[in-house]
């Protein structure tokens, strides 16, 4: 059964469109806000429109959470400002464009209707640098300010090495998914050529972590192996049950994006990479409040969606940072780190930091940084 979902606006091609592409969502256009509050007990979602303003947004994001009360359904707001703060703030579940593709709505909405009682809480009106421990927030605060002083000659020499080797921004900011599945810019010098992300479909087939196998003879063996059992029956086709659960674990082993020999890294990309000076600018991110030193690295927005079981929900639990305990493990070593070792790290980093662990994690690092394979 699919998910009533109510398009609260009057862009009537943009709501066809929702219409057209969505595979789990029954979507109805309403212009007028309260009868969408009419009919709270029989939808899961409302993507409403921000149409004249982001104050205008802001305040029917705010009336409309108010007047759901304590109802299931989840508010998505539509804005063209990226900046999810001031909606998370208002009330609102998840910030969207007009262009966000209705896959990208549905994976959202499912992974927010799965784990949504473990998030809420961070997306209270207190800001991320109040929910962290004193000792931590302060150690943050001081290191990033006395490395950007003491890094900015170097600063200056890789933009210029940047610029002058390729065009485009010398910074590289990407939305990255944090604490509490916080939205973020997350800044890098950038290693790429411009337009590398669009790239990335094309080069999945050589992910480290595509969850492919090797052995066809292996692969048929399970498909054999998985044959009989009760039969799942979804909107395209029906398989066994043990298929499924199959298909899900290769799908989870593919939620990390990384590739050996990487055809899209410029020449001083490789050498700022394989040093890790271009994850550098994200001291900036830890002065704002975004991420602490140490913590577990903030995803991309397609990793952090295929992490939605009980047990990787506790991995954004935890502070994200610039380095952490995956990365001063096995980093770099040609992906000899499967995906369960690497969950299982940055869960037990969430469950387990303390001041003294950070300080050995950040004395790891300075080796881990001069890794020898070119990911």
């Amino acid at each position: 059964m699919k998910i009533k979902t109510i398009y609260l606006g009057n862009n009537k091609s943009l709501c066809q469109r929702l219409v057209d592409e969505s595979k789990y969502m029954e979507v109805t256009q309403i212009e007028h806000p309260l009868s969408a509050l009419k009919m709270k007990g029989d939808i899961g979602l409302i993507i409403l429109e921000e149409s004249d303003s982001e104050d205008d947004g802001l305040w029917l994001t705010r009336f409309i959470k108010e007047h759901l009360d304590d109802s299931p359904v989840l508010l998505f707001a539509m804005s063209s400002t990226g900046d999810p703060g001031p909606y998370f703030r208002s009330g609102a579940d998840d910030l969207i464009s007009a262009d966000t593709p209705a896959a990208d709505i549905e994976s959202r909405l499912l992974f927010l209707k799965q784990n949504d009682p473990n998030l809420r809480t961070y997306r209270e009106e207190d800001s991320y640098t109040n929910r962290l421990p004193v000792w931590k927030r302060a150690f943050d605060i001081v290191f990033a300010s006395l490395a950007l002083l003491l890094l900015s000659p170097l600063f200056v020499l890789i933009a210029l090495l940047i610029r002058f080797e390729s065009k485009g921004k010398v910074f590289y900011a990407a939305k990255r998914i944090g604490t509490g599945y916080k939205t973020f810019d997350f800044f890098k010098f950038r290693s790429m050529y411009t337009g590398a992300d669009k790239k990335v479909n094309a080069l999945m087939a050589e992910n480290q972590y595509s969850g492919k196998s090797d052995n066809p003879k292996k692969k048929n063996d399970v498909q054999e192996r998985n044959s009989d059992g009760p039969l799942l029956l979804s909107d395209d086709e029906m398989i066994t049950e043990q298929n499924h659960l199959e298909q899900k674990r290769i799908k989870q082993e593919a939620s990390f994006f990384k590739l050996v020999n990487d055809p899209r890294i410029t020449k001083v990309g490789r050498f700022i990479r394989n040093t890790s000076i271009d994850e550098l600018p994200q001291l900036f991110n830890i002065l704002k409040g975004d991420m602490s030193v140490v913590g577990n690295r903030p995803l991309p927005l397609y990793e952090a969606e295929l992490l939605t079981t009980d047990q990787c929900v506790a991995r954004f639990l935890a502070p994200a940072g610039l380095t952490g305990l995956w990365q001063v493990s096995k980093r770099g070593d040609s992906g000899s780190m499967s995906p369960d070792e690497r969950k299982q790290l940055d869960i037990d980093y969430a469950n387990n930091y303390s001041f003294l662990g950070d300080i050995r994690i950040i004395l790891k690092t300075i080796p881990a940084m001069l890794q020898h394979e070119n990911v």
